[in-house]
């Protein structure tokens, strides 16, 4: 569950200090030893909650040179708007309009694109769809401790190395945590994960022209799964009793189980 934060920690000193980190090989290599995590007490025994409304994303191939598709969203949305975007390998992002977004009548997870003619489409090969989903979720709080071994062959090199990453991460701990986030989706099920907290607990000179820290982050991961079309639907309006269909109606914003 690291894996993201562990790529933007050797970012940061690649990019912080080339002269020591980058270069292949690098003067000074950073390797990640045997990670190990614990639940939160609250945490060890979870339950989810009632069927309600959360957030998904859908990151789709594009083919610039054939844009319409069709498309299927992954899971089955919940009634109401969806933002459609276009994506590039850049991190580029373009809104595409609601003429430019198709949906299929008989099939709600379906959908073309019909791009107005000026937009612009190379170097575009995402669709990106924000939509709301019917769910059960609920969230797990865990704890991380994640030994970071720094190796070469100088120790002065090492020494420098040593005080530079500390200096580093100090001063961008912030921006490692918001990059170490992470989302994981398979089937119907989603587990996203946001840094609460990152430390770097304490450090060591081990054997072999090497400095070991610990890194000590707190981990939120929320978990769903949507439900399936014939599991849980939303109740749109409710006839008032005694009176017949047709009648006057009163909206209602709540999830039930079929």
């Amino acid at each position: 569950m690291l894996l993201s934060l562990q790529t933007a920690f050797v970012e940061l000193l690649k990019t912080s200090f080339p002269d020591l980190f980058g270069g292949t090989p690098a003067h000074v290599q950073v390797k990640f030893q045997n990670p190990t995590w614990t639940l939160d007490a609250s945490s060890a025994d979870p339950t989810a909650g009632e069927p309600g409304q959360d957030d998904a994303t859908d990151l789709l191939a594009f083919d610039p040179a054939q844009p319409a598709g069709p498309y299927t969203l992954s899971r089955p949305p919940y009634p109401g708007p969806k933002r459609v975007y276009l994506r590039a390998a850049d991190g580029g992002r373009q809104t595409l309009g609601p003429a430019e977004v198709q949906w299929d009548g008989d099939n709600p997870r379906s959908f073309t694109l019909q791009p107005k003619p000026t937009r612009v489409l190379t170097g575009f090969n995402r669709v990106e769809v924000l939509y709301g989903v019917t769910a059960v979720f609920t969230q797990l709080k865990s704890h991380h401790q994640l030994p970071v071994l720094l190796s070469g062959t100088d120790d002065a090199e090492l020494e420098r190395a040593e005080a530079l990453t500390l200096a580093a991460f100090a001063l961008n701990r912030e921006a490692v945590m918001a990059a170490g986030a992470f989302s994981h989706a398979g089937g119907d099920y989603t587990a996203v994960g946001t840094l609460k907290g990152l430390k770097l607990l304490k450090g060591a000179a081990t054997p072999g022209s090497s400095r070991e820290f610990l890194l000590d982050a707190d981990v939120e991961l929320k978990v769903s799964r949507a439900l399936a079309e014939d599991e849980g639907r939303p109740i749109l309006h409710i006839v008032s009793p005694g009176k017949p269909p047709g009648a006057r109606k009163v909206d209602i914003d709540i999830d039930v189980e079929s």
